[in-house]
């Protein structure tokens, strides 16, 4: 039977001091991190994901998501030539690619982190706060799971349902704790909510839900491959 595809994010319940004197110059500010670099499968190609480098094949991926979203990468360690990556097609378990011709490089400087317990999501680029939004998480028993994560796909919310407001940003993770009774897909998203009055409360499936506008700006700016931390 083939079920309708849902996100696991639907509602269970409705001085800086001054210089010293005399010092004659600040010191410079320090350089920003390194720009995360991303890969994408190239068109007409494909990638053998394996659990460890040289190791079993333990899954393929296409140059196009499930979603149609062009395939992109979140390096999250590298070997040599091999770059470790969370995949959505294991549930977001980590395998390693070898990085060659069948994938292109890119990079950015943009960051999500998450705080489940502040209930808040912030912007990073490059190094720079951007914006920090206020969100719902998940409830007690559906907790938001945490991790090293990314942004696979960008989608319209109205696509899958009301209760995924304007807009879905896709991670790269399965829910692994969904509710009782939950059936169909589990992935884990950022999205919005029809809902608003419930953003700031534990009370999802898993999902982060933030408001239409935030949801918005970051779909205008947050590219594809974006790395996504969540922590408690």
């Amino acid at each position: 039977m083939r079920h309708r595809r849902t996100f696991a994010g639907v509602l269970v319940s409705a001085v800086l001091l001054g210089p010293a004197a005399g010092v004659a110059a600040a010191r410079p500010p320090a350089d920003p991190d390194p720009p995360t670099l991303l890969l994408r499968v190239r068109l007409n190609e494909h990638v053998r994901l394996h659990g460890r480098p040289g190791g079993r094949v333990v899954a393929l991926l296409g140059a196009r998501t499930e979603f149609g979203s062009r395939t992109v990468l979140t390096v999250l360690a590298r070997r040599g030539s091999w770059a470790q990556v969370s995949a959505a097609v294991l549930g977001g378990r980590r395998a390693w690619l070898r990085i060659d011709g069948h994938v292109a490089r890119r990079a950015t400087r943009w960051e999500l982190r998450a705080d489940v317990s502040a209930r808040s999501l912030t912007v990073v680029n490059n190094g720079r706060v951007v914006h920090t939004y206020r969100v719902a998480v998940g409830a007690p028993r559906s907790p938001t799971p945490t991790g090293h994560f990314q942004v696979t796909d960008k989608l319209r919310g109205r696509k899958f349902g009301a209760s995924y407001g304007c807009c879905i940003m896709a991670l790269s993770t399965d829910q692994p704790h969904p509710p009782p009774g939950w059936t169909g897909m589990a992935r884990m998203a950022v999205h919005g909510t029809n809902v608003e009055r419930t953003v700031g409360s534990a009370v999802s499936a898993g999902c982060l839900h933030a408001h239409a506008a935030a949801m918005r700006w970051m779909m205008r700016h947050v590219p594809n491959g974006t790395p996504v931390l969540i922590a408690r």
